[in-house]
């Protein structure tokens, strides 16, 4: 479905046309309710809307091991891979998330300080704390020869928000991602959202309008579309994957 398709839909369910619930206002209401249905498609397949990025890495030292992650996060990370060789930069492990977080690393170290850190993980098997707004990396010592500006040494795939619609005068359907670094959405949710943006409409009149039989049965509906997106939906392009936690070749003991 287009943009224009899918505001044609919106104002057939609420009854309205361009004069009574403007471009302007329907924009807003599918960028909000793209923003709602985002999560609940990323739940049911890990899959979607993981894009990768890559970051340098610096010489280590307590107060620079936190790196920052991209601001368009959806919700959480998916891999988090670092390129810990001094002698080959084409081999990544796989960073794992800390168990316990900051506070078990605290009482595990006594006191965060990079001789305990470099004292206690290795660069072989390496760990990551999410913090507010990025990750602190658990290694060994990262030395000059392996915090190369030329290399990208750091990895993470994340899920990202799929991009705000700018327009509803679009010919490409939705789910065709618009680049290589942002997502359309899946075809099975497009009746779904201009369902979704119909009942919101109707909801927040002054005098709510009753919803039809089609809208009431949107929960329903809901999960049947995202049912059919958890065994793939051949309306997206898959780009990222989850590796096996038991990786052998990978993963070290656990800490």
């Amino acid at each position: 479905m287009t943009g224009t398709a899918l505001a044609t839909l919106v104002r057939e369910y609420t009854k309205t046309d361009s004069n009574t619930f403007t471009d302007a206002t329907l924009l807003v209401h599918l960028n909000n309710v793209k923003n709602e249905l985002a999560p609940q498609i990323a739940k049911k397949n890990e899959q979607l809307f993981i894009i990768p990025a890559t970051f340098d890495l610096v010489a280590s030292s307590v107060t620079a091991r936190e790196y920052p992650l991209p601001s368009t996060m959806l919700n959480q990370l998916a891999t988090v891979e670092l390129a810990l060789d001094a002698d080959d930069a084409t081999i990544f492990y796989i960073c794992r998330s800390f168990p316990g977080g900051m506070q078990r690393l605290i009482r595990e170290l006594g006191g965060i300080t990079e001789l305990n850190i470099t004292g206690y993980f290795t660069n072989t098997n390496p760990y990551y704390i999410k913090t507010r707004n990025g990750i602190y990396i658990l290694t060994g010592s990262i030395t000059s020869s392996i915090a190369t500006a030329s290399n990208a040494r750091g990895k993470i795939r994340y899920r990202k928000v799929p991009a705000d619609l700018a327009n509803l005068t679009g010919i490409v359907d939705l789910s065709v991602d618009p680049s290589n670094i942002t997502f359309g959405m899946p075809l099975s949710t497009h009746e779904i959202w201009a369902r979704r943006v119909s009942i919101i409409f109707k909801s927040s009149r002054p005098k709510p309008i009753p919803l039809s039989a089609l809208e009431l049965n949107y929960e329903k509906d809901l999960d049947k579309a995202l049912d059919a997106i958890s065994i793939d939906d051949l309306g997206d392009e898959i780009r990222g994957f989850l590796p096996a936690e038991d990786s052998p070749s990978r993963l070290g003991a656990d800490v």
